[in-house]
């Protein structure tokens, strides 16, 4: 599969699994890839005023001067008008309103050296869910940090350090590390 199957796919899980309402999610597409933006309009059914067209720095992979590259189209979803912020691409795009929670990358195409593209012979999809931020959606927050992983561990750092560390911010970080340190001790490395 490329195009077609990896959008079914990354919309049935979301859609159909997670059961994420199809009305919050919007969608973003590489300007020049017609292709994708197609498939989500008529295949999958989104609203072409949620599916956005943007440049090649939002939705354009490449590895690096040279190598295998190709659009993207990348899922958002919509946490309300009581959230600040505004679409992918626009003025206000950083606020906390819309969160990307997946990413297809279309592998399509080659830089060669000299900076010209030509074809791959083999397609591939590299796709990408954002584990914490799809937590957060289900569990109704727009924060990793509100999720039930996190509030846990900040709590118990709170009343480790007896309420001595009060910034909501120190206490993430810390959070944020205790996280890390567990996936090393998991992966039998000791930190």
């Amino acid at each position: 599969y490329f195009k077609e199957g990896a959008i079914e796919f990354a919309w049935a899980l979301l859609t159909d699994v997670f059961k994420i309402p199809e009305e919050n999610l919007w969608v973003t597409v590489y300007f020049e890839d017609k292709e994708a933006e197609s498939i989500w309009r008529d295949k999958i059914g989104v609203p072409k005023n949620r599916i956005i067209q943007c440049g090649k720095k939002d939705n354009f992979w490449t590895m690096g001067d040279t190598g295998p590259c190709g659009p993207c189209s990348e899922i958002f979803f919509d946490h309300g008008e009581g959230v600040p912020g505004g679409p992918p691409g626009s003025s206000d795009e950083d606020g906390d309103r819309f969160v990307e929670i997946w990413n297809l990358v279309f592998m399509q195409s080659q830089v060669c050296g000299d900076g010209t593209m030509k074809n791959l012979d083999t397609l591939a999809v590299d796709t990408g869910m954002g584990l914490e931020r799809v937590a957060a959606v289900l569990q109704g927050v727009t924060s990793n940090y509100d999720t039930d992983l996190f509030s846990s561990l900040i709590d118990s750092v709170s009343q480790l350090f007896d309420s001595k560390i009060t910034s909501a911010s120190s206490l993430r970080v810390i959070a944020d590390h205790i996280r890390a340190a567990s996936f090393l001790i998991a992966d039998g490395i000791n930190p």
